[in-house]
């Protein structure tokens, strides 16, 4: 373990901090709620939640896109009063909700969050895993997780006695053992090339090589369906089936009971996300440039990276400025308030745009660090190793940001599959393609490398 291994007080304070990204997935929830429900909105051409609001002196009242909606929901479930049916196995009943939630906080310590910290401290070289665990089998350890929490439906799905809820149940543990197959033979591929379990390793392979959704194609078509379908979300949701399931295995639970099934199907998206991300995306990797030339340029580098930011600044004023002009033409009631509310956010992007341009041109013009080559790793100061992780993390969360709108295009395009045609899929077809991906990618790796 990492810390067993630590030498220095910054090593301990460094890896006693990385625990921090195991709440991670719990802050992608306050994203992807919303985020699904306005993009559900622009997908079905209507407004989404827009309607509760919090009153700021002049601005009036602030809705933030939806988000103070969401707030109001998540209360309300928390205050709901909790019901159990008669006759239900209480222990199991009442532990169920919390599994596949408990599971959130242990997924993320084997995610590279960014790439080994490598800086000089006190005359000495200190070296820091970019994971919370730094395991060689990483993938084999996340695979573990996501089964574990299938037992949290499972356990519900036969706790509630309730047909509805056991049938359910059944057809959970049936969709997970079909489609953690898929899962494990599409990324056989990845790792026959790489020569490894360690996520750490693949991210490195994918930065001086090539992307592994350039490598493997077929592949990453066949995991990002069946990882799909592990998350039990639509068009999989035979499990939850409302015309002939009710509700599936969480009918019987209501009030912040099925909030936590509801938790932790967005965690399960949000660990899905990070995980093609490193998989098949370059992981932490910054596109067409590797670790070591980002360092030795990172006054470059940060200048990009701000002016990055400040370009997304721009773009949302634009959407703010479009979207007052069309307000202003309209005949709406309520548009002289909603002009109100932009005017805040017209504020903040203006001084967030400022401020970034301002750090971008301080950082080209004042800060280049010099580094040196170590072990295959630049070593440079601190800062340098901080400044490096953090773009790092940024790079990660934007590629999972996209892959989770991949899940909710997905959720609110396709209907629902029929059972037998989800079990079709997973067995005769996904199956097969990942089987012939592997053993054809094992012929030319032979062909090619000739080992």
């Amino acid at each position: 373990m990492d810390i067993i291994e630590s030498r220095t007080w910054i090593e301990w304070a460094i890896t006693i901090a990385k625990f921090a990204f195991c709440f991670v997935p719990v802050l992608y929830i306050l994203l992807l709620i919303p985020m699904e429900r306005r993009g559900a909105g622009f997908m079905q051409d209507r407004q989404g939640p827009n309607r509760s609001y919090i009153k700021i002196p002049y601005f009036g009242k602030i809705r933030l896109f939806g988000y103070v909606q969401n707030m109001c929901d998540g209360a309300k479930l928390f205050f709901k009063e909790q019901f159990a049916p008669a006759g239900v196995n209480q222990i199991l009943y009442r532990v169920a909700p919390a599994i596949p939630f408990a599971i959130v906080f242990i997924s993320p310590c084997v995610i590279p969050w960014f790439g080994p910290m490598v800086f000089e401290w006190g005359g000495e070289t200190v070296k820091i895993a970019g994971s919370i665990i730094d395991s060689d089998v990483g993938v084999l350890l996340l695979f573990g997780f996501s089964s574990i929490s299938a037992f949290g439906a499972i356990l519900a799905g036969w706790a509630s006695k309730s047909k509805y809820s056991f049938l359910g149940a059944l057809r959970t543990s049936s969709m997970t053992i079909s489609y953690e197959v898929c899962l494990g033979l599409s990324l056989m591929g990845v790792l026959l090339l790489v020569g490894s379990f360690n996520l750490t390793d693949i991210v490195n392979w994918q930065e001086h090589h090539v992307w592994g959704i350039v490598a493997q194609p077929v592949a990453f078509f066949c995991f990002l369906i069946a990882s799909i379908a592990e998350t039990g979300r639509a068009p999989f949701d035979v499990a939850e089936g409302e015309p002939e399931l009710v509700a599936g295995y969480h009918t019987e639970y209501g009030a912040m009971q099925f909030g936590l099934f509801y938790m932790g199907e967005y965690s399960h998206i949000c660990i899905n996300s990070f995980l093609i991300a490193t998989l098949f995306l370059g992981g932490y990797s910054v596109p067409f440039v590797t670790t070591e030339t980002m360092q030795a340029h990172m006054g470059g580098t940060l200048a990009i990276l701000c002016g990055v930011l400040a370009f997304a600044c721009l773009a949302f004023l634009h959407m703010i400025y479009r979207y007052s002009r069309k307000l202003k033409a309209t005949q709406q009631t309520h548009r002289f308030e909603v002009l109100r509310e932009y005017q805040l956010y017209k504020i903040c992007a203006w001084v967030a745009a400022a401020v970034f341009v301002a750090l971008g041109v301080c950082a080209w013009m004042f800060y280049n660090p010099a580094n040196i080559a170590w072990n295959g790793f630049a070593l440079g100061s601190f800062a340098t190793a901080v400044g490096t992780a953090l773009i790092h993390l940024l790079v990660l969360v934007v590629k999972s940001v996209c892959f989770c709108w991949v899940w909710i295009w997905v959720r609110w395009t396709l209907p629902r599959f029929r059972y037998d045609h989800v079990m079709h899929l997973g067995w005769k077809i996904i199956l097969n393609i990942a089987l012939i991906n592997l053993v054809v990618t094992a012929v030319i790796a032979k062909l090619v490398g000739g080992n």
